[in-house]
């Protein structure tokens, strides 16, 4: 069964700690080892700094997903073409938000919605080789 879960915080630095520790109590409810947790924080945090930075918000709206083994965190809507680009990969590569995505997490994925769009974070549960 898929699990949704809404937050909507301040668009402010200090707001992400509700963030993390809605994440933290998801990862653990599916098993997410301690570096899948870091990874998906490391992730999340660089993309909605990032979102700060470009985008004239008043709130941050991030909905997380749970199906099975997987953890989708939705950010967004946003309009910012700094952000996407900075996102997604281009003809020329990814710059350094685009490549740590790539590095931290399974998939990112941006959803168009009209003129706005939302940034999905793709985190799947590493199975132990133990």
């Amino acid at each position: 069964m898929t699990e949704r879960i809404t937050l909507e915080v301040p668009a402010t630095l200090s707001a992400l700690s509700t963030v993390h520790m809605v994440l933290g109590g998801l990862g653990a409810r599916l098993d997410f080892s301690l570096e899948d947790l870091d990874d998906l924080y490391l992730a999340t945090d660089r993309l909605l700094v990032t979102a700060l930075d470009t985008e004239d918000l008043e709130s941050l709206c991030v909905r997380c997903v749970v199906d099975g083994s997987t953890l989708r965190v939705v950010a967004g809507l946003f309009r910012s073409p700094a952000l996407r680009g900075q996102v997604v990969e281009t003809p020329g590569g990814c710059i350094d938000l685009c490549t740590m995505l790539q590095r931290l997490v399974d998939d990112v994925v941006v959803e168009e919605d009209g003129e706005r769009y939302s940034v999905v974070i793709v985190k799947n549960r590493t199975e132990s080789t133990a």
